[in-house]
């Protein structure tokens, strides 16, 4: 039987071995289910034979030279396989099964390699298809991404077997060797979201302007960044100088005003040569460049990522992320939408924490905040996994304004009301003991 004449990466005594070692012990299948299917065949005649002796053995029926021979007759196909007599071949061309998994890593990684080919010719072919160069990034981007989710496949496991193994988890928890998320550095909100920030969801921050929502987002970023996850923040709305002298204040308890006028202290450098020392320890990195595409948003995020590793992304905010370059002129309620959506499946393709600040709309003014609230588009709510909405709940009292951290919605834990105080002198923000309960005509005192 004539072999295929090609260029690309493939195995044919591999290729053999898998369906020899199928041939003379039907349990093998067990050992390599969920690490190739018949695609990973190149030779035509052995995804043929692949496939019909996963039938059988999934009917339940017995799959041996015999058998299979008679099944691929039935079909019209055993002379396009060479027959009884390649079937034998096939069968005594290994001694034992013991090593088909070795033989399916082989062939596995022959199909992995004429797909990143395949890749390859198509991101070529997509260059000059594409409205911007950016644009042809994060498609080549995106199906490299997708490579290494089908490489990473794995077969379906019991339930028994899952909750045993995540029973280890458990104990981990319980003996503290392992976090159940990453602390915020707010005790109250890491219990209410269950630990503190998880992997591959979605956390939206919003507010009125001027409320302290990038403060916020960057104290977490930063008690994040100290302990040892690195970080990210795209500030549209901010330079980056204007977020140092705000992180300085924070690491420093520095007066904000001062750092922003240059009316220092006495000891004012020394506390700014401590922010300073602190923060060159911080795996954060910053990019201000305005008006991001979700393009963009994803390219900063994979570039991070690449260098550093990438835990938690802050995007501030939501509201201000351009159109992009041909936009197709769909109205901003749509555009809102695919960058939010956008958003959930990068937390989820490079399992990260994304804190999505958000603009509350003019209704909320003097109220408090509902998620209805959210400004420009239903699809924030729908596509976050937690909301949480921040509101003045009082009266300045020795330099703090109590705060209302309203968490409209939580997937994973549960809804409530805590109260937070900020500092804006040195944008410190703190558990609170005030009372944030809610007032009688829904109004926030």
């Amino acid at each position: 039987m004539s072999t295929p004449d090609s260029t690309l990466p493939w195995s044919c005594e591999a290729e053999q071995s898998v369906l020899g070692a199928l041939l003379i012990d039907n349990d093998a299948a067990n050992r390599i289910a969920g690490h190739i299917d018949a695609t990973a065949f190149w030779h035509v005649p052995h995804r043929a034979v692949f496939t019909t002796i996963t039938r059988l053995i999934a009917a339940g029926q017995p799959a041996d030279v015999v058998t299979v021979f008679q099944a691929l007759q039935d079909d019209g196909i055993a002379d396009d396989i060479g027959g009884l007599a390649y079937l034998n071949d096939l069968a005594q061309c290994v001694p034992s099964a013991a090593n088909v998994g070795r033989y399916a890593a082989i062939v596995a990684d022959k199909a992995l390699r004429r797909r990143i080919q395949e890749i390859a010719a198509s991101i070529g072919d997509g260059v000059n298809d594409a409205a911007t160069a950016d644009e042809a990034l994060d498609q080549a981007q995106t199906l490299l991404a997708g490579l290494k989710r089908v490489k990473g496949r794995g077969e379906p496991r019991s339930i028994g077997e899952l909750m045993l193994e995540r029973s280890t988890h458990w104990e981990a928890l319980q003996d503290g060797t392992e976090a159940a998320g990453i602390p915020t550095g707010l005790p109250h909100l890491d219990e209410a979201l269950g630990g503190g920030l998880k992997p591959g969801t979605v956390i939206v921050l919003a507010a009125r302007p001027s409320v302290g929502k990038t403060s916020l987002a960057t104290q977490i970023l930063l008690h994040v960044a100290a302990s040892g996850k690195p970080g990210s923040i795209l500030s549209q709305e901010m330079p980056a100088g204007a977020l140092m002298d705000r992180a300085a204040a924070h690491l420093g308890r520095i007066s904000l005003g001062r750092l922003s006028t240059g009316h220092f202290a006495d000891d004012d450098w020394d506390r700014i040569s401590e922010a300073t020392n602190r923060a060159l320890k911080l795996p954060i990195y910053v990019d201000d460049q305005p008006a991001l595409t979700l393009l963009d948003v994803r390219a900063k995020a994979r570039q991070v990522q690449r260098k550093q590793g990438l835990s938690l992304l802050v995007v501030d905010y939501l509201q201000l992320c351009g159109n992009g370059a041909g936009s197709d002129g769909r109205n901003r309620h749509h555009q809102i939408e695919t960058i939010s959506r956008g958003m959930k499946v990068l937390a989820k393709e490079l399992g990260i924490t994304v804190l999505l600040l958000s603009q509350l709309n003019r209704a909320s003014e003097g109220d408090e905040p509902e998620l209805h609230h959210l400004k420009e588009s239903g699809a924030i709510e729908e596509d976050a996994d937690v909301v949480i909405l921040l509101h003045p709940s009082g009266q300045e009292v020795d330099g703090c304004v109590p705060m209302l951290a309203k968490i409209a919605k939580n997937r994973q834990g549960r809804r409530g009301r805590l109260a937070l105080a900020f500092d804006g002198k040195t944008q410190h923000w703190a558990t609170s003991t005030s009372d944030v309960s809610r007032r009688s005509g829904g109004k926030a005192s």
